[in-house]
């Protein structure tokens, strides 16, 4: 689809989310088990409810059948019933679920697996265009207003406006290309969110997740 999202987790539900280095993105083939594991838990592809579901999961690995997948063509598809990997509703939105479903070969059902090893090589500089940020370059947030403040990261969490103190990395941030996101010089493991995910007006800074908040 057009957003290119890769498979990921929420809990142990499988989604589509923006690239964003973590580990819950990277998956590998299993040789002794004939699944497909999860780099963060060593957990296996999984159909919800051993197979009774249309949901994908990722479960204690037990090689059963609707645990074994196959890539074929571009689609993931389960050995035993041949239903397909499946953005639900064909929606390409950020943390939109994956279910099984026949196979119709739609944009929703068609995958790209790449190998880390042959992945394309991050820039680590210049423009990027899509969000319109100079990738890890510092910058200051500053504010229009008569004062010219900034923004300032106090504590771990709460963004806050102060005078500028040149050299303070409270007040500097970057944009990150792999998660695509702003992030703190200050706590590098953390980027600019919309409180409530998303349902509140307050800005703050926390963990990375690449949600669209």
């Amino acid at each position: 689809m057009p957003d290119h999202r890769y498979i990921d987790l929420i809990g142990n539900n499988l989604v589509i989310k923006t690239p964003n280095a973590r580990t819950s993105q990277i998956w590998y083939f299993d040789q002794t088990t004939k699944t497909v594991k999860n780099k963060s838990n060593n957990r296996s592809f999984d159909i919800q409810s051993s197979g009774r579901s249309s949901n994908m999961q990722v479960w204690n690995t037990n090689s059963m059948w609707w645990q074994l997948f196959k890539y074929e063509g571009e689609n993931i598809k389960n050995v035993q019933n041949n239903k397909c990997f499946d953005v639900t509703g064909g929606k390409d939105m950020e943390g939109q679920n994956v279910q099984v479903y026949s196979r119709h070969n739609k944009a929703n059902q068609r995958w790209k697996i790449v190998y880390i090893d042959k992945a394309e090589k991050e820039e680590t500089s210049g423009l990027d265009k899509d969000f319109g940020f100079h990738i890890n370059r510092p910058f200051i947030i500053q504010s229009r207003l008569p004062m010219k403040r900034v923004a300032e990261l106090v504590g771990a969490r709460n963004i806050v406006l102060k005078t500028l103190a040149r050299g303070r990395t409270a007040q500097q941030f970057y944009f990150d290309i792999k998660s695509k996101t702003i992030k703190s010089q200050q706590y590098k493991d953390r980027s600019l969110n919309i409180a409530g995910n998303g349902r509140s007006s307050n800005l703050e800074m926390i963990t990375t997740n690449s949600r669209w908040w």
